[in-house]
């Protein structure tokens, strides 16, 4: 702005110049002109962010690498007098970074801004000041705009090393059954109220003391998928993509599993896991949650060095 009011001084000098050596009408005209314009570009400005219409478009969601855009539409009365400049500021929530970014859109067109999906996360797009300038950039008018956008980056499926044995991962645990009469069953003391033909003859007589039998059933326990956040970010696309593939595996072998995400404070998140929608809502959350910085996570390694000394020592 600085910038425009230098020349416009320059041009009124230069047109005063010009009054005082030709003063004909030619002249005069010229310097009324030169003179008028400040007031022009006031009123333009002024109705230009008076009438301004701003609109924001974006994806909620994409995969990492893919292109994506937020688009930026603008409009209003004085539509082809006048050119904006939108101020927002991009943050990356598991970074922890923000950045305050100024893009110039110019009135009835729509600008496309690039979102960065280089690695997965969540990342915000909040547009807060829209500066409406005048075609001659002298005036600046600037309006509120509040609009927030939330992108998703999702990591891609990727297959891991060691495909995940179905066996090993349909825990069995016992519980307690519903049915009196079970093949696998616990041995524990006799209380009042329990049912007569429930006692353990043949171990009360060994045991001398009277002793049930309470009756026990298999059940499927959950199968648990650990991921750890790290600084590393593309070490922790990796291990997004691929536990995301391991649990689509175990959704399609109809295998119930938990998702434990081991944060920066060591409290353990645990997600659990049936569909597909389950799976949505808690990559989401991860991809919301705050990774380590690198100062926490060589912090971390030197006292897990130390630890280490210490029982080779004391070994």
């Amino acid at each position: 702005m600085l910038k425009a009011w230098g020349v416009y001084l320059v041009s009124l000098l230069s047109s005063f110049i010009f009054f005082l050596c030709y003063k004909m009408w030619v002249s005069w005209l010229c310097l009324i002109v030169v003179m008028i314009i400040p007031v022009l570009s006031l009123i333009m400005s002024i109705m230009a962010s008076r009438t301004m219409t701003f609109r924001s478009v974006c994806t909620g969601s994409v995969l990492i690498g893919e292109e994506a855009n937020v688009t930026v539409t603008t409009g209003g009365i004085a539509s082809f007098f006048s050119f904006c400049k939108v101020k927002m500021t991009v943050t990356d929530r598991m970074a922890g970074i923000e950045k305050k970014r100024i893009f110039i859109i110019h009135d009835r067109g729509s600008s496309t801004i690039p979102v960065d999906t280089v690695h997965c996360g969540s990342y915000s797009y909040r547009f807060t000041w829209l500066y409406v300038y005048d075609i001659f950039g002298l005036f600046r008018v600037r309006t509120n705009v509040n609009k927030n956008h939330e992108i998703l980056v999702k990591p891609r499926p990727s297959m891991p090393a060691v495909m995940p044995d179905l066996y090993g991962f349909k825990a069995k645990n016992l519980r307690k059954s519903k049915q009196p009469n079970s093949e696998i069953y616990d041995i524990r003391e006799y209380q009042i109220g329990d049912p007569l033909r429930s006692i353990h003859w043949k171990m009360s007589a060994k045991k001398d003391a009277l002793l049930v039998k309470e009756p026990l059933e298999e059940y499927g326990g959950h199968s648990r998928v650990l991921l750890r956040l790290t600084d590393d970010r593309d070490k922790l696309d990796l291990h997004l993509g691929q536990i995301i593939f391991t649990s689509k595996f175990f959704i399609e072998h109809e295998v119930s599993h938990r998702i434990k995400v081991i944060p920066p404070d060591n409290i353990e998140v645990a997600f659990e896991i049936e569909s597909e929608p389950d799976l949505e809502r808690a990559i989401a959350n991860i991809l919301r949650m705050r990774v380590p910085d690198k100062g926490y996570s060589s912090k971390t390694e030197a006292n897990t060095e130390g630890k280490k000394e210490e029982v080779s020592h004391a070994g």
